[in-house]
Order: C-alpha cells, then sequence, then structure tokens
C-alpha cells in the first residue's frame, strides 16, 4: 500500500495551526488535482480530485470519514473511492517542537527505503517542485526545536483494488510523498503569510 509521511515545523503556535487544519474548507483546494469537496455532517464529505498517476489521468470522488478529533494534536481519518476501487486514511498531528525531546524517537520511525527507492523519491520530489513550483514558507521555517516552534506531521496512505490495482499502486508510490510534502507546507506557508511571517508579505 503505497504511504506517504512528512513533518515540517513554524514558528506558530499549536493551537494557530489546530484551529485552520480542524476547518478543511481552509486546506483542502491546497491538496494536488483538487476540484471540489462537500461536507455532509461533522465527520463525513465527499472529495472530487483529479490526478495524474503516470499515463493515467483520472477523477476520483471519495468518501472521506473523520475517524478521531483529538483536539488540539491529531486529526485521523479513513477514505473510501466511489467510483474507483480504493481505500486508505491517514492523519495530522501537531506537536509543540521547543526542544530536543519532541523530536520523534527511533521507534517512531518507518523503515527506510532501500537506495533506489530513495533516488527516484529525490529525482521525483525535484521534477515536482520543478513543474508545480516550491511553496513561499517563512525564513527559518523547517529549522530545528527552539522557542514557540511547533511541528505538523501529515501521513497518508492509499490503497488501489481492482484488476488495475498493483499498477496504479507501483505509479503512486513515489508521488505521494511530494503531494504529502506540498500540502504540509502549503498549510504551514498560509499560516505564516497571515502572521506576516512570510518575506514580502508585511
Amino acid at each position: 500500500m503505497p504511504e506517504a509521511e512528512h513533518s515540517t515545523t513554524a514558528r506558530l503556535p499549536v493551537p494557530v495551526i489546530w484551529d485552520y487544519v480542524r476547518e478543511m474548507d481552509n486546506w483542502a483546494p491546497f491538496l494536488r488535482g483538487y476540484q471540489s469537496h462537500e461536507k455532509q455532517s461533522d465527520v463525513d464529505s465527499v472529495w472530487v480530485l483529479k490526478g495524474d498517476v503516470g499515463m493515467l489521468a483520472r477523477t476520483v470522488k471519495f468518501h472521506v470519514h473523520i475517524d478521531e478529533w483529538g483536539a488540539p494534536s491529531r486529526v485521523l481519518f479513513s477514505l473510501k473511492g466511489l467510483n474507483e476501487t480504493m481505500e486508505g486514511g491517514g492523519e495530522f498531528l501537531l506537536a509543540a517542537y521547543e526542544d530536543a525531546d519532541a523530536a520523534p524517537s527511533a521507534g517512531d520511525a518507518r523503515p527506510a527505503d532501500g537506495f533506489f527507492a530513495r533516488w527516484l523519491q529525490r529525482v521525483l520530489r525535484f521534477l515536482y517542485r520543478l513543474r508545480h513550483g516550491k511553496v513561499a514558507r517563512a525564513e527559518g521555517a523547517n529549522a530545528g526545536p527552539g522557542a514557540g516552534m511547533s511541528r505538523l506531521t501529515f501521513r497518508l496512505r492509499i490503497k488501489p483494488g481492482g484488476p488495475m490495482g498493483p499498477m496504479v499502486d507501483a505509479l503512486m508510490k513515489p508521488l505521494m510523498l511530494p503531494v504529502a510534502e506540498e500540502l504540509a507546507d502549503r498549510i504551514m506557508g498560509e499560516l505564516e503569510r497571515r502572521q506576516g511571517l512570510v518575506a514580502g508579505d508585511h
């Protein structure tokens, strides 16, 4: 199952980030390929995304269910394809990042990918940013622990099904990390812009 995880930091208080992330209307359009979303209740919504996966250009409709609102540090969600055989889920994690003890422990680390997978991810990240541009961030964003720093982690996993599942799985896997990076960075970049922290926005 293709999975991606990306963490980014900013000199912003956790409650400020939480107030923004907990309302999907704020950040839904930041997701690459976003077409629309419609809330059905406080925990259920339908999302429409258009994605290019290799030679496949598909518009996919997902039912997204919020499994946990863990204010102010965690949003856990599951998703299921409505017009494609797909399922998965993910989470947003928020934490203060003011000292080294706040860094993820070795037990939280995921198994390391092999050399070729890491190389392919770097190449695809470069090409992705070349095509879509890099998100403007404040000076000092993604710095180490420090006073007023917070960390946002976004995790996503998707399992394609059906007869094309294995091929779609192989095509999606290297592209998911750049997408996760872009979403987390766009959320933090927008909050930094609102706080007047991004250069040129004063």
